[in-house]
């Protein structure tokens, strides 16, 4: 619901700003698109900010940087280009950011101390899942013309 009404959000500022808003936010879309991770939790081209604080990470998304700037140029009367496309650039990101990633909310969160234990995790949970394949692979209906033990010395 929040993202239809971000872009519908969108459509009056293009209005008013003119065309260069839209190429602007095209702009800003592509360039992250290109930048950003493939998914929420990827390490993208451009590293993300992460600031520490004790047990937990404040997560500085390019989305909300982008609304930080949007807002105070905006207050300030501030651009570099035509203003139509510096803000439409801004919104660009702001889609981007808010649109392509699942976790896009979560500014705040607790930090694993030890990171050891988040590669043991993916470690089982690897192991795991070669463990269902043997099982699977154990209990599949045996070729009656071929001994057990010869099936067993044959499989991948």
């Amino acid at each position: 619901m929040m993202k239809r009404v971000l872009l519908l959000g969108v459509l009056p500022v293009g209005l008013v700003m003119g065309y260069l808003f839209y190429l602007g936010c095209l702009l800003g879309y592509f360039v992250c698109k290109y930048c950003g991770g493939v998914e929420a939790g990827v390490q993208g081209r451009v590293r993300s900010i992460v600031i520490p604080l004790s047990s937990y990470e404040i997560h500085l998304h390019h989305w909300f940087l982008s609304t930080i700037a949007a807002t105070v140029s905006a207050v300030q009367g501030f651009f570099l280009i035509a203003p139509g496309l510096f803000y439409g650039v801004l919104g660009g990101l702001i889609l981007q950011g808010i649109l392509c990633y699942g976790d896009w909310h979560r500014i705040v969160r607790r930090r694993c101390l030890n990171p050891v234990f988040e590669q043991a995790e993916s470690t089982v949970a690897d192991i795991a899942s070669g463990c269902d394949e043997m099982i699977a692979l154990l209990s599949a209906p045996a070729d009656p013309g071929i001994h057990p033990a010869v099936q067993l010395a044959d499989a991948p």
